[in-house]
């Protein structure tokens, strides 16, 4: 009675944590019963808009064809915008006479009732994490211009991040590009070959139809009294880095140049400004004479045809507004700047348009004619767009015709697509082991991916940059869709309230819908759970439909008893789900099999990228901006060019690393050679503060360091003379190897994983205690203990053939 008390206490805490969440985190639960229940209405069209934040572009062109053409005229036509938008969008459509739409805002019950019921969707942008595209819904997504910056794994700002737009380009049906160009970096930035099986549809961009609407200028000039008036559209982009600071940077900036500009036009031109909504709120334009706020009486391309010439910088409005054949400049104050920010697709110098850095310069390109030939950029990423263009992508999506457009596939290779997850790339031995099998692996032989949990991998960046070098990736994003007694089911799990076999029976339809809403439907031939830890990714790459296997990187007894990061419930479970237990050493099979006797246990070692060891120890010991050490760099350079004897150990700042009593054993060496010194070095873990007071407690700060996240620990361990693992556990023990390269002697502990690899290769084993370690430090000052040399080109061979025998 007590536990089940205890249940339903965390139960009611959880639910009142619900009903304090905000729209978007329960958007899922919302979304979820209507994906559920409702099934698809065949003639309901969803139009949607950048997550609704405009009614503007490709959606705006697409949607005027669909309420004008008889053929839709039975079908119901919805258009979302966000809360801020809802009401100029419904006064927009109303002024323009658009009776047969209904105008939805996003994140409400009519949305998710409309996106899990619509058979056809339309986006420009993606729809939110907890959007999956159901059986028979066809979803066209156009994106929204022609790339200038970076995208996708290029993106020096979001490359990590991409999850959501990766996903979504994998659930769509169609992809619309408007050149080559648009469509080969897309593809690529966002790894989607071999993932996407949409349809590429090459085509103009519905919005560019309004350049080809010469009653559109007319009008709009005519409507807002513009004569025979210069009228200026000046569309610059917003430098966003997320910082209040610096919006209140650009805000100065665009004022001081608009001011400038004012006093330098004539009452015979005119400036209209499109600015960030940041940006827009700020400016008073009252403070102007020939520049206003572009009106929101017309979608911006229909306002931007009544242009005799655009102002831009960096925004794909250039390569659109070019075929008004009109003059275009493209004003780059910071152009280093934001190209180093950015990065850059093209060269705009190899643009045909006059680039200016300047308002002078500026003013007086205004002033002068068109004079350049832009012939060959139309033709390079114009070619397609016609009048026409939204006729035949509605007729093409929704009538399935497929003569009108252009089609290709996505390339594919035929091979095996494996999904491997990292878990969150922090400073350790397992995100090691990934990099030495990425840069081991055949990637002619099949297609990897690494997927992990965007959010978890914030403060590991670099080590993300490392994988995004060796492989393509799938980031994941959002949480699992879960309606409101499985939401606190899963709770009470996560609670430790359910067991693992409990939930997944529960939750069997749900998880298997998480992972395609993470993948986007992609197809995978085998799954692998890397990095062996999360209770939610162990249960969720068990309902692969596909073979599936499971790392295990260390004594899992031991783990649950020292550090309590695992739940032996989930283990007995994971070990009897998955095709496949891999262990990385066979010291540690043992383990697995007490938590399940019928795990199909396979020895696969990790992989030692010896090369770059040996290469990255020959490098100057530094320190990284976020190093932490009790250690000056100077002190320590000249301890380690000396001739003083120095143990060194590699780990992270836990308890099962046994870091104190090495420093004990230590302490009694130092009492018979006080010319020695300990080192340290760990990339993380919660004990670094309390074994800097350890060493402080003993007086011993003047010979033991403390080395935290320090990127090239190898310069330091080819400088020092003995390498020791104090450890009581281990999976395998990677930092023995690395010392082993490095040319040092070393010894460890008699621990389950470490054991094989030493009895193998000759290595040297002590007891498993403190005068172990002692004893065996002695042994290497006396010199009795040799280096291994152990021929990691064969040892790389097996392990890597081991791991191969994972997909036959």
């Amino acid at each position: 009675m007590l536990m089940l008390k205890k249940m339903f206490t965390r139960l009611k805490s959880d639910s009142t944590g619900i009903k304090k969440l905000n729209k978007r985190t329960l958007a899922g639960l919302r979304y979820t019963k209507y994906y559920k229940r409702l099934p698809l209405n065949d003639k309901s069209i969803l139009l949607e808009s950048q997550q609704g934040r405009t009614f503007n572009g490709n959606m705006y062109y697409l949607l005027r064809e669909l309420i004008t053409n008889p053929d839709y005229a039975d079908y119901n036509i919805y258009y979302s915008v966000n809360e801020q938008s809802a009401e100029n969008t419904i006064k927009h459509f109303k002024d323009k006479g658009y009776k047969n739409v209904t105008v939805v805002t996003i994140m409400t019950k009519h949305y998710y009732k409309l996106l899990a019921s619509c058979k056809y969707l339309f986006t420009d942008t993606a729809f939110f994490p907890f959007f999956i595209k159901k059986e028979g819904q066809i979803y066209l997504n156009t994106w929204h211009g022609t790339p200038l910056k970076y995208l996708g794994k290029k993106s020096k700002s979001d490359s990590h991040s991409i999850g959501n737009v990766m996903r979504n380009f994998c659930f769509a049906d169609y992809l619309l590009f408007p050149n080559r160009f648009t469509m080969e970096h897309i593809v690529e930035d966002y790894m989607l070959q071999n993932l996407s099986k949409a349809k590429i549809l090459f085509t103009g961009y519905p919005r560019n139809t309004a350049f080809f609407n010469t009653r559109t200028r007319n009008t709009i000039r005519k409507y807002y009294e513009m004569g025979d008036k210069q009228i200026i559209a000046y569309l610059p982009t917003w430098r966003n880095n997320g910082s209040r600071f610096n919006n209140r940077i650009q805000y100065v900036y665009t004022a001081y140049h608009l001011m400038e500009l004012d006093n330098l036009l004539t009452d015979k031109q005119v400036m209209y400004v499109n600015l960030h909504p940041i940006a827009r709120d700020m400016m008073d334009y009252k403070m102007f004479r020939h520049i206003k706020k572009m009106p929101d009486d017309f979608e911006t391309y229909e306002f931007l045809t009544a242009a005799d010439c655009l102002i831009t910088d960096y925004s794909s409005v250039m390569f659109d507004y070019a075929l008004s054949g009109r003059k275009i400049i493209l004003f780059t104050y910071d152009k280093e700047q934001y190209t180093a920010d950015r990065g850059m697709y093209l060269d705009i110098n190899e643009f045909p348009f006059p680039v200016v850095d300047s308002v002078f310069e500026l003013v007086n390109e205004i002033n002068r004619p068109k004079e350049y030939d832009d012939e060959r950029f139309l033709k390079e990423f114009c070619g397609y767009d016609a009048l026409d263009v939204c006729k035949r992508v509605c007729d093409t999506v929704i009538l399935g015709k497929d003569d009108l457009i252009e089609i290709e596939e996505i390339q594919n290779n035929g091979k095996e697509n494996v999904i491997i997850y990292s878990g969150n790339l922090g400073k350790n031995g397992i995100t090691a082991s990934l990099f030495n099998l990425g840069a081991s692996l055949d990637m002619s032989e099949r297609n990897y991916y690494v997927a992990y949990t965007t959010m978890h991998i914030k403060n590991n960046l670099d080590n993300y940059k490392n994988v995004a070098e060796l492989f393509n990736y799938f980031p994941l994003t959002g949480k699992i869709n879960l309606g409101p007694i499985k939401k606190l089911l899963y709770l009470l799990f996560l609670r430790r309230g359910l067991s693992a076999g409990i939930i997944t029976k529960i939750l069997d339809e749900e998880l298997r819908m998480e992972i395609k809403r993470l993948f986007g439907g992609a197809m995978f031939s085998h799954a692998i759970q890397f990095n062996g830890y999360e209770v939610r990714r162990i249960l969720l790459f068990s309902k692969f439909d596909c073979d599936t296997t499971i790392f295990v990187h260390s004594d899992m007894r031991e783990e649950i008893k020292t550090r309590n990061n695992q739940r032996k419930n989930v283990l007995e479970y994971a070990y009897g789900t998955y095709d496949n237990v891999a262990v990385v050493s066979n010291g540690i099979s043992h383990s697995v099999l007490s938590f399940n006797s019928k795990a199909n246990v396979k020895v696969i070692e990790n992989l030692i990228d010896y090369k770059k060891i040996e290469k990255k120890a020959l490098l100057p010991v530094t320190f990284d901006d976020n190093t932490v050490s009790t250690v000056s760099l100077k002190k320590l350079n000249d301890i380690l060019s000396n001739k003083s004897k120095v143990f060194v150990t590699v780990g992270r700042f836990s308890r099962e690393k046994g870091h104190k009593r090495l420093i004990d054993a230590f302490e009694r060496v130092h009492e018979k050679n006080n010319d020695t010194y300990l080192i340290l070095i760990g990339g993380h873990g919660i004990l670094y503060e309390d074994i800097k007071e350890y060493i402080i407690k003993k007086g011993y700060e003047e010979c033991v360091f403390l080395i935290r996240s320090m990127s090239n620990p190898f310069a330091v361990i080819r400088r020092c003379d003995y390498l020791v693992l104090s450890s009581f556990y281990e999976g395998f023990g990677l930092v023995l190897a690395e010392g082993d390269i490095c040319g040092l002697p070393v010894i460890s502990t008699d621990i389950d994983g470490p054991r094989g690899f030493l009895k193998e290769h000759g290595g040297y084993i002590v007891e498993n205690s403190t005068e172990g370690i002692y004893q065996g430090m002695l042994d290497l000052l006396d010199g009795k203990v040799p280096v291994m040399n152990v021929d990691y080109e064969k040892y790389n061979a097996k392990a890597l053939s081991d791991f191969y025998e994972l997909f036959q």
